[in-house]
């Protein structure tokens, strides 16, 4: 959507331009001419689907201005054209209509009552429902087109919350009727039952000014309509909105214009449409007759009245499970064993060495080479055996150090050893090197 802005702002038409101002706009809208002509759409068969859309858009632009004039004393207590948006309820409402063809679909809001319930008329400013938090209860009657309305005790920042400055502030209630809208062959467009004029469109009734700093006490309203459709093509519409007041000349109180909220309260369709809450009580309420027949079909029969004799309270069962499986933890158990050895066995195990424990090797140099010291050596390993066993295993476990040192100076000893015995015969002097020229100098014997 184009805006216009600059020095050279107007509004009206200029050329193929057209500049207008439109409600909850700050700016100037403008739009351009184009298209095809309204003849051509009119008549032209390429235009066969625009105009069944045409047809039904119209329809539902009809029915929308019904709607609005069924809440004609509170339909300024908005901030922006809710116009479009309510036009776009009644187009959800004839797509349900699955009787018509398309362009021809009628518009039953009285079969399709709960569409409409809670609509606001506030976009950007604060809603009813944020001023007054408080449950408005009611009950409303279509047969005598009449409804009450319960409006409770309202107190400053408890369930009343003003959003702007002014003084004093009341509560408007409307009651309207709005005709479900059908396609006239004939006349080619949609129109309302004929019996529909405008003494059909809504009544009102107000409380007191209250100051908006206090509040307002508990307050009910009643209003009726005089007026009796012929037929049950209607819905009976209720709403409700919040005025503010300002002090003006000889204390008398005038409305604000443009400032305050209301909302659709509730609707009450045909009463041959099932689940349209048709009722007498407020929102919520069920009718006693369903609850009377559910009861009754879920009461088994008794065989024996003798057992009833008095009230018995119902048998209750609890049954208890845990989300997670309960593992119990055992607790570890140490045992000890004691073996008890004989004197016999001890000194049997002091004598001998214990299995699988080499004897230590020696070197070559600390090998005995005679028999005498051969005998030193096996008496001194029988003098070692009879220690005790805590310095036996010490030194034994001492050999495994030993043993490696031997068997690394043996390995060197046998690298020297090798070395010695695979040397470089010695380097001749120079009377060698004479001798060995003579020699080879010298012709052989005969």
């Amino acid at each position: 959507m184009p805006f216009l802005e600059g020095p050279f702002a107007f509004t009206g038409k200029l050329d193929m331009l057209s500049a207008y101002r439109m409600r909850g706009v700050d700016k100037i809208v403008v739009r351009r001419k184009g298209g095809p002509s309204a003849e051509k759409i009119k008549t032209s068969e390429r235009f066969v689907n625009t105009r069944r859309t045409m047809s039904e858009f119209g329809g539902c632009s009809r029915t929308g201005s019904y709607v609005r004039m069924a809440l004609l004393q509170i339909r300024h207590l908005s901030d922006y054209n809710f116009g479009s948006d309510i036009n776009s309820v009644m187009r959800q409402v004839q797509l349900r209509d699955g009787t018509g063809e398309w362009g021809r679909r009628r518009i039953t809001l009285s079969e399709n009552t709960r569409l409409l319930e809670g609509f606001g008329t506030t976009r950007k400013a604060a809603s009813f429902d944020s001023i007054v938090r408080a449950p408005v209860y009611y009950t409303m009657n279509r047969k005598d087109r009449s409804a009450r309305i319960d409006i409770p005790e309202l107190l400053r920042d408890i369930n009343y919350f003003p959003h702007n400055n002014h003084a004093m502030f009341r509560l408007t209630v409307t009651l309207g009727i709005v005709p479900d809208v059908t396609f006239d062959v004939p006349s080619r467009e949609y129109l309302p039952p004929t019996w529909y004029s405008r003494r059909y469109n809504s009544i009102s009734v107000s409380t007191d000014w209250s100051p908006s700093l206090e509040g307002m006490k508990s307050t009910v309203l009643e209003l009726a309509m005089n007026v009796l459709p012929p037929d049950d093509r209607w819905t009976l519409m209720l709403s409700i909105g919040i005025e503010y007041g300002a002090f003006r000349k000889n204390g008398e109180i005038e409305e604000v214009p443009r400032f305050g909220a209301a909302k659709i309260l509730a609707l009450r369709g045909n009463e041959d449409t099932p689940g349209n809450g048709n009722d007498d009580g407020g929102i919520g309420n069920h009718k006693a007759t369903i609850a009377d027949e559910v009861v009754t079909e879920t009461i088994p029969a008794v065989e024996n009245e003798k057992d009833l004799g008095g009230y018995r309270e119902p048998e209750v069962r609890y049954v208890y499970t845990s989300k997670a499986v309960v593992v119990e933890k055992q607790n570890p158990v140490v045992y000890c064993y004691a073996i008890p050895l004989l004197d016999e066995i001890v000194a049997n195990t002091l004598d001998t060495p214990p299995t699988g424990r080499k004897q230590p090797i020696l070197s070559i140099e600390n090998r005995p080479r005679s028999a005498s010291s051969q005998k030193a050596l096996i008496s001194q390993q029988r003098t070692a055996s009879h220690l005790p066993q805590s310095a036996y295993y010490t030194s034994h476990a001492s050999t495994r150090a030993t043993e490696r040192n031997s068997e690394t100076h043996a390995t060197n000893a046998r690298k020297v050893k090798n070395i010695r015995t695979n040397k470089l015969p010695p380097r001749p002097d120079s009377e060698t090197l004479s001798k060995s020229s003579d020699t080879t100098a010298a012709p052989p014997p005969s």
